[in-house]
């Protein structure tokens, strides 16, 4: 997600998101979906904010 779709976000669902904090990962979109790279560089990203996630 880019900055801008972030801010799309917060003003398309002002009372949902308040006082939320949305995580821009800056991963570019230039992968296909199910792409393994792609799913290794998610998994090293959201590593940080998912507990469930961690290794």
């Amino acid at each position: 997600m880019e900055r801008r779709h972030a801010d799309r976000l917060r003003e398309r669902f002002p009372g949902d998101l308040a006082g939320k904090t949305v995580i821009t990962l800056r991963i570019p979109d230039d992968y296909q979906a199910m792409d393994p790279e792609l799913i290794a560089l998610l998994r090293t990203e959201l590593a940080g904010y998912l507990e469930f996630w961690r290794d």
